[in-house]
């Protein structure tokens, strides 16, 4: 029985904002003149990294949740 007030993660959502976010602030870094950005190089690395949420959000999705509230039962 599914229980009120307990919601899961949606994972993919979160770590893409985070690939976004660290795109963004170097671009910015470089926009200011404060690094280099070698942009042939991080471009295949951003699509690497929103895959891999991807993947890691498919199998966190796909495993079954535990209910710590019956296993508190249990003992």
């Amino acid at each position: 029985m599914p229980q009120r007030g307990v919601r899961r993660v949606r994972l993919f959502p979160i770590l893409s904002g985070l690939v976004f976010v660290v795109v963004a602030v170097l671009y910015l870094l470089q926009a200011n003149g404060v690094l280099t950005v070698a942009w042939r190089v991080l471009v295949p690395l951003e699509l690497i990294a929103l895959g891999l949420a991807w993947l890691l959000a498919a199998v966190y999705n796909r495993s079954p949740r535990r209910d710590a509230s019956h296993e508190s039962r249990e003992r």
